[in-house]
C-alpha cells in the first residue's frame, strides 16, 4: 500500500476492516460456529466414536462451520460494504507476494513437520520407525513400503491441493472473517484470542481421542497450544498478503504433509512429544515465529491489517465567528 493510499481521504467507515471490535456479531459467529461443529460431529457421538465409519466424513463437515458462521453473520447480520474484502477473498494485490507465500507454505509445512520429528528425536522423545515395520503391516505382502512412501511423496502437491480445500472451510471463518473483525485489537491480542478459540473449536473431535488420544481436558490443552502457534503463522500470511488463500493453503499443506511423517512413527507413539501437534512443534513453530519477527518481516508494518491504515480526513475546524460590524456612531462636530 503506497503513501496516496495511506492517506486515502475516505472516512474510515468505508473500511471493510472495523473501527472497533464488533462484539455482537463475533458473539453470534462464534455461536454458530461451535454449535454447527458439535452438530456435525453428533452422530459419532452418539455411536462409533472414533470408529465410526462416518468419523472422516463428519471431520469434512465439521470444517464447514467455519465458513457457515461467518457467511451468515457478514451477509445477514453485519453487511458490510465490501463484503469480499471484509472476508479476506480480495484483493489479490500484490500478486507476487501471494504467489511466493503459497508456493513456499509447503516447502515450509515440510520444514516445520520433519523438524518437529528429528526434534522428537534428538530429545529422546520418540523411537523412530525406520524400517516401516507400521506401514508394512498394513499393505499386501509384496508391495514394498518404501515404494508407498515414495508414490506419497511424489503426490504431495495433489495432496496439499485437497487439503487446501477442506481447509479453506476453517480459514474463511478463523482467518478471513474473524481476524478482520478483531484487527482493531492488533495482531497479537488477536492472534492469542483466535488461537486458543480454534483449538476449543476443535472439541468435538478431541473428546472423542482425536489427536492426542486424550479424550478430556488435557487433550484440549495440547490442541490450543497447537493452534496457538499455528495460529500466528497462519494470521501472518492474512496480514502479510492481505487475504485468506494463502493461509488455506499453509493450513491444507501443514495437514497433508503431516501424514507423510507418520510413516516412521511408531504406532501407539504419543502425537504430544512426537509430532508437530505436540511439544516439538510448538518449539519449531516458535522458532519460526521469531525468525519472522528478526527478518521483519514480522515487524511493526505488518502488524496491522492494512486496510485499518486507512485514516479519516482531519476535522477541518470550524472558522472562527465573525463578529457583527457595529452601527456607526453618530459624531458631533466641535
Amino acid at each position: 500500500m503506497n503513501e496516496n493510499q495511506l492517506q486515502d481521504p475516505r472516512p474510515a467507515a468505508t473500511s471493510p476492516a472495523p473501527a472497533r471490535v464488533p462484539w455482537g456479531p463475533v458473539a453470534l459467529y462464534l455461536v454458530l460456529a461451535f454449535a454447527l461443529a458439535w452438530l456435525a460431529m453428533l452422530p459419532a457421538w452418539l455411536g462409533g466414536g472414533l470408529e465410526s465409519p462416518l468419523f472422516t466424513p463428519l471431520l469434512a463437515v465439521m470444517q464447514l462451520a467455519p465458513t457457515i458462521a461467518a457467511l451468515v453473520v457478514v451477509f445477514f447480520v453485519l453487511r458490510p460494504k465490501r463484503r469480499a474484502r471484509y472476508l479476506g477473498l480480495v484483493p489479490f494485490r500484490p500478486v507476487g507476494r501471494k504467489i511466493a507465500v503459497i508456493l513456499l507454505w509447503p516447502v515450509a509445512a515440510l520444514a516445520l513437520v520433519f523438524g518437529a520429528f528429528f526434534l522428537s528425536i534428538a530429545f529422546g522423545w520418540v523411537t523412530p520407525d525406520w524400517s516401516l515395520s507400521t506401514l508394512r503391516a498394513m499393505l499386501p505382502e509384496n508391495y514394498p513400503p518404501e515404494a508407498y512412501v515414495a508414490v506419497a511423496f511424489a503426490m504431495t502437491p495433489i495432496t496439499v491441493a485437497i487439503a487446501t480445500a477442506s481447509s479453506f472451510g476453517e480459514e474463511l471463518g478463523w482467518r478471513g472473517f474473524l481476524t478482520t473483525a478483531l484487527a482493531p485489537l492488533g495482531f497479537w491480542r488477536s492472534a492469542i484470542i483466535i488461537g486458543v478459540v480454534w483449538g476449543l473449536w476443535h472439541a468435538p473431535m478431541i473428546l472423542l481421542g482425536f489427536n492426542f488420544a486424550r479424550p478430556n481436558l488435557e487433550g484440549l490443552a495440547w490442541m490450543c497450544g497447537f493452534t496457538l502457534f499455528f495460529g500466528v503463522l497462519l494470521q501472518w500470511s492474512r496480514y502479510w498478503t492481505r487475504n485468506v488463500w494463502p493461509a488455506a493453503v499453509g493450513h491444507g499443506a501443514l495437514n497433508a504433509i503431516t501424514q507423510l511423517s507418520l510413516f516412521w512413527i511408531p504406532q501407539g507413539a504419543d502425537s504430544a512429544t512426537s509430532t508437530i501437534m505436540g511439544a516439538p512443534g510448538w518449539i519449531v513453530m516458535g522458532a519460526a515465529i521469531l525468525i519472522l519477527i528478526a527478518t521483519g518481516l514480522l515487524g511493526r508494518k505488518n502488524l496491522r491489517l492494512p486496510d485499518t491504515q486507512i485514516v479519516a480526513p482531519a476535522r477541518v475546524p470550524d472558522p472562527a465567528p465573525v463578529p457583527a460590524a457595529e452601527p456607526p456612531t453618530a459624531t458631533t462636530p466641535r
